[in-house]
């Protein structure tokens, strides 16, 4: 099964009345104590984890260069599970929790003044809604989430009901085809910034294959090409947990302007893609137990565990 659905086909593995309770215990006790809920929650995920678990086990054997301890495998867990429970804070607007540290804030900020619009490339590694969070203090920073409401649908309505003016920018990726890329036209047009997981694709979307830590993995084609047609500069984003209440938000500029020619399409969008995974690479081997991707990422053949 190719790797986008896999990762489509993993199903939720919480209940609204779970992720209700923890979410009033965070907003109504603080931080510091429904942190205390993360041990047993990722005791019960190590145990029951099933094929996210050894996904898991798998990255860390190949970004550590050695077998992954338990407390490797414990580390990876916890800090997933601090970063999703950060979104509660992040979203319900209590910033204040967080020591954030932001890296190259200005090579976007020029562009959004500019008015011309980008994309700005997130990834399931550290936290994008730390990203999101720390982007509505700046102005000139029209930010757009691009996302899939549908995947993961129910954490995600449950905490985006935290920021109603939040949520309504974002725009939905589930709707795909004709009408996503002309709402992502229009969005680009008036300027705004559009952050899109380039990670990941979707279903029946065109990707581009990548060496990404030693391996072949498959990257979505989608943001060269909206880059490539509306003339849009393209930037990265990364928000790394560094444990704690400490972030560290990294933006980088990959390209001002991506060209691709007709003769040469595919390779330059591979040129582009490749670019961009190792840029990822780079803050993946900094800080590997900030991947979140918790499933078979790579399309080449995996060692057995």
């Amino acid at each position: 099964m190719p790797a986008h659905e896999v990762w489509e086909a993993q199903p939720e593995r919480s209940n609204p009345r779970t992720l209700r309770l923890v979410i009033w215990l965070a907003l109504h006790l603080g931080r510091t104590f429904t942190r205390l809920l993360l041990y047993p929650i990722v005791a019960y995920f190590l145990l029951t984890g099933g094929e996210p678990a050894r996904a898991s086990r798998s990255f860390l054997r190949q970004a550590l260069g050695r077998e992954p301890t338990w407390l490797d495998r414990v580390r990876h867990w916890y800090t997933f599970a601090a970063v999703v429970l950060d979104r509660v804070f992040l979203l319900g607007d209590r910033t204040h929790y967080f020591a954030v540290q932001v890296e190259h804030e200005d090579v976007v900020l020029e562009a959004a003044r500019q008015g011309r619009g980008a994309v700005l490339l997130v990834s399931h590694f550290g936290s994008f809604d730390v990203i999101r969070a720390i982007s509505q203090r700046a102005p000139d920073l029209r930010l757009r989430i691009v996302v899939d409401r549908q995947h993961g649908a129910m954490l995600t309505q449950l905490l985006e009901a935290l920021n109603p003016t939040l949520a309504a920018g974002v725009i939905d990726a589930s709707q795909r085809g004709p009408q996503l890329a002309l709402v992502l036209k229009q969005a680009l047009d008036q300027g705004h910034v559009l952050g899109m997981m380039g990670d990941r694709a979707y279903a029946n979307e065109r990707t581009v294959p990548v060496r990404f830590m030693n391996r072949t993995a498959h990257l979505p084609e989608n943001p060269w090409i909206l880059a490539s047609v509306l003339q849009v500069p393209v930037f990265l984003a990364f928000g790394i947990y560094d444990g704690g209440n400490r972030y560290r938000i990294r933006f980088e500029r990959l390209a001002e302007r991506v060209v691709l020619p007709r003769a040469t399409r595919a390779a330059a969008v591979q040129g582009y893609a490749q670019a961009y995974a190792e840029r990822l690479e780079t803050q993946v081997r900094a800080a590997p137990y900030n991947w979140f991707n918790f499933y078979d990422f790579w399309t080449d053949e995996t060692a057995a565990d």
